[in-house]
């Protein structure tokens, strides 16, 4: 198998010809492996040795001897690392990846960086070949392979045409008519042969009156540092198209956003342009979703994007067609004060915010949100999570707690100067008496770092219920915080999970398919969530689906009910801690 392989391509490339570096040599003799072996292993960094290489791999390639292949290409290319010279090996090496279905586009890559380097032309003629027979015929190439492939074609127009070609021919037979139209055309455009223009028209009359089916566009990082997000994305949204029945009447594009503001707006309007896009779920990050959503709200209002798992609070109020599901830090901020003024009657707070963008967004949410509902933040004071004492925040604390304490004092004794301090008072501030603040709020990020600094808000005699975030909710709060977090209240996206039916049934229908279990990021069951509002929605015939998501407002979703507010998740769940364990307590008890 790998003998005919190689031999389809390498002896034409190799023996019959040449072996090629900086100039021609003489054909390539097989019959003397034994002597080529020590110049190729020892005198690598010789012309003599150099060329007894590319000869010994020409003859391990024409005997399919790939073991012998594999090493010495892989030693050749490493200390050849970023020398023009290793552009001939790089094409042997490129033919044998071949012989592994996980290599080919990696094949790929290869010959298209020979293509962008190399001054051979000898040798970039034999790239160009091989990566064109790749391209052309190839059946394990995809249709998200070949639109990467054709972004990295640009080196080499010979190469741009087959893709170009192929990606038409393949997106024709999913019914993507638009898409196979326009990849076509671009050959037209190009006009690099007369017989792929001659082809590519004949094709675009064959689609003369055809209507594509909808595409669902995909915006995730499946490279980069992110890519372990993207991936679950993916998986969460293919697992809900696989339960929708939508399969031959929905397509799905996959674009790699790698996490980037702008190579997200780049695939976005490159996807819009080509394909019939009715729909995007993502991107993921915050920073991504704000610079699709700015561009789509302006130029495509009835395509719906919705983002599964960006938080950052404005991103659905830029255009009536952008969704969050994931419920935003805003909501999670202004859904704890809410809840402190309305159900726990609480007027006066103080902030002890983490350092950060985390505690800075949370702290300026929950004041806009507290002082528009008729309360005060009386104090705010930062600190830096992951410490063992927080002594001097909280004697800064006490320092502007006390002037407010005593100035009320004064008014209720009727005394005219409202600062003075008996001798009392100042005995009474210096022994460290309890100061009340009503509502404490603690946006800490993690459970631990919550459960300590609660702890220590009785240590330093402050008295009042503590509030906070998504960061709160973990074992470890309890476990840190002891009895001393009792009675306090948090935000969170969801409650628990356990006897949650449908997140139940995505889990199990997860593990069965991908081999594991949903991570606790929840960003497949985010995306899984997102890309079920869609898919729910083609799949009823409904044409409008802007209109149709704003109109209806609530949907099922893995982690609780999808609420939707000017396009943002509101559906913010209050969780308090009750004989060490977490209670639900969204809803006002009764007075």
């Amino acid at each position: 198998m790998l003998k005919k392989i190689f031999s389809s391509t390498i002896p034409a490339l190799l023996l019959a010809s040449a072996v090629v570096s900086a100039a021609p040599t003489e054909s390539a003799d097989c019959s003397s492996l034994e002597s080529l072996k020590p110049l190729a292993e020892k005198k690598l960094k010789t012309e003599e040795g150099y060329q007894a290489a590319l000869q010994l791999a020409a003859c391990y390639a024409a005997s399919g001897d790939t073991a012998n292949l594999d090493r010495l290409s892989s030693r050749f290319l490493e200390f050849y690392a970023g020398n023009p010279k290793r552009s001939r090996m790089e094409v042997i090496a490129a033919e044998r990846m071949l012989a592994n279905d996980s290599s080919v586009t990696k094949a790929i890559d290869m010959l298209l960086n020979v293509l962008s380097y190399s001054q051979n032309n000898t040798i970039k003629e034999d790239a160009s070949n091989l990566a064109v027979r790749i391209i052309a015929k190839d059946a394990r190439l995809t249709i998200g392979q070949l639109t990467t492939i054709a972004d990295k074609a640009l080196v080499n127009r010979k190469v741009s045409n087959a893709t170009w070609l192929r990606l038409g021919s393949e997106l024709a037979k999913k019914q993507n008519y638009k898409a196979a139209r326009y990849w076509y055309k671009k050959v037209v455009t190009a006009n690099e042969s007369a017989e792929w223009v001659e082809k590519a028209n004949r094709s675009i009359d064959d689609l003369e009156g055809k209507a594509s089916i909808p595409t669902v566009l995909i915006l995730a990082p499946t490279s980069g540092d992110f890519a372990e997000f993207g991936k679950e994305a993916v998986n969460g949204v293919r697992l809900a198209f696989e339960k929708s029945d939508l399969k031959n009447k929905v397509n799905l594009r996959v674009a790699d956003t790698r996490a980037d503001a702008v190579e997200a707006l780049r695939k976005t309007r490159q996807a819009v342009a080509q394909d019939s896009v009715v729909a995007i779920i993502g991107p993921l990050m915050s920073a991504p979703a704000a610079t699709v959503a700015a561009w789509l709200s302006s130029m495509h209002t009835n395509i719906p994007m919705i983002t599964p798992t960006a938080t950052d609070a404005g991103i659905s109020r830029m255009g009536s067609n952008i969704f969050q599901v994931n419920v935003s830090m805003d909501n999670l901020a202004t859904g704890i004060a809410n809840y402190a003024i309305n159900c726990l009657g609480i007027r006066e707070f103080a902030v002890l915010s983490p350092v950060g963008d985390f505690g800075s967004a949370m702290t300026q949410s929950f004041t806009r949100a507290v002082e528009s509902r008729g309360g005060v933040i009386v104090a705010t004071q930062e600190f830096e999570e992951g410490r063992p004492d927080y002594t001097t925040e909280f004697r800064k604390l006490r320092a502007v707690r006390f002037p407010q304490i005593l100035r009320k004092r004064n008014i209720a004794r009727g005394a005219k100067d409202l600062d003075a301090i008996s001798a009392k008072d100042k005995k009474s501030y210096l022994q460290d008496s309890v100061f009340a603040i009503p509502g404490i709020f603690i946006p800490s990020s993690s459970p631990s770092d919550a459960g300590l600094i609660a702890r220590q808000v009785a240590y330093h005699k402050l008295n009042g219920t503590l509030l906070g975030t998504s960061g709160w909710y973990g074992q470890d709060l309890i476990d840190e915080g002891k009895k001393l977090v009792e009675g306090s209240y948090f935000s969170v996206a969801s409650a628990g999970v356990d006897s949650n039916k449908v997140y139940t049934d995505f889990a199990n229908a997860y593990k069965s398919k991908f081999g594991e279990a949903p991570k606790a990021d929840k960003v497949s069951g985010l995306s899984y969530s997102a890309a079920n509002i869609v898919f729910s929605l083609l799949a009823s015939g409904e044409k409008e689906l802007v209109k149709k998501i704003y109109s209806q407002k609530n949907f099922v979703g893995v982690y609780g009910d999808i609420r939707f507010e000017r396009g943002a998740n509101a559906n913010v769940q209050i969780m308090s801690v009750d004989s060490s364990a977490f209670v639900n307590k969204t809803k006002c008890a009764e007075k």
